[in-house]
């Protein structure tokens, strides 16, 4: 290279090698892909995806960062509703929806167990509530009306017109 280069034989010197450095990023993108397409040719089964959506918490299987557990949205989806609806009722990106998706394919039987679990546990709880609050919801009946008979009552005692 000349030790005192002109500014014209500079610019054109910069002008070659971005032109070189483009053709070599297009051949690199183009050699990555074909390696990435050979490489998966070679599997066998679904392609895998990282998956930082769905974790395991004390609750079970949760979406990262939420309390949203993975049984909800399988109510969800479960209750006919379609899944850009179920995405938006719980304000989830479509990376994030696309991970729970793919969870739930790739672990069909862990997750279905799962959830068998989880909703028998809550029809139990849900006796067990239904079961215990039966009397107190008998006196708070009668209560109720203990309390209307008085209402009546004064209102006769005081001559005062019910509000229509």
């Amino acid at each position: 290279m000349d030790p005192n280069p002109s500014l014209k034989h500079l610019e054109e010197r910069i002008t070659r090698l971005e032109e070189e450095s483009r053709l070599l990023q297009k051949e690199l993108a183009a050699l990555r892909s074909e390696k990435l397409i050979q490489t998966m040719l070679k599997m066998d089964g679904p392609i895998p995806r990282e998956n930082r959506t769905v974790i395991r918490a004390e609750n079970g299987l949760t979406i990262n960062g939420t309390r949203i557990t993975l049984h909800h949205i399988m109510d969800e989806m479960q209750g006919k509703n379609s899944l850009k609806n179920v995405r938006d009722i719980y304000e989830l990106t479509d990376e994030e929806m696309l991970d729970i998706l793919d969870y739930i394919h790739l672990n069909k039987e862990e997750v279905e167990k799962d959830y068998q679990t989880v909703v028998k546990s809550a029809e139990e709880s849900k006796k067990y509530w239904e079961e215990r609050n039966k009397e107190l919801l008998k006196t708070t009946y009668r209560q109720r009306e203990t309390t209307l008979a008085k209402l009546r009552e004064w209102q006769e005692k005081y001559r005062v017109e019910p509000k229509a």
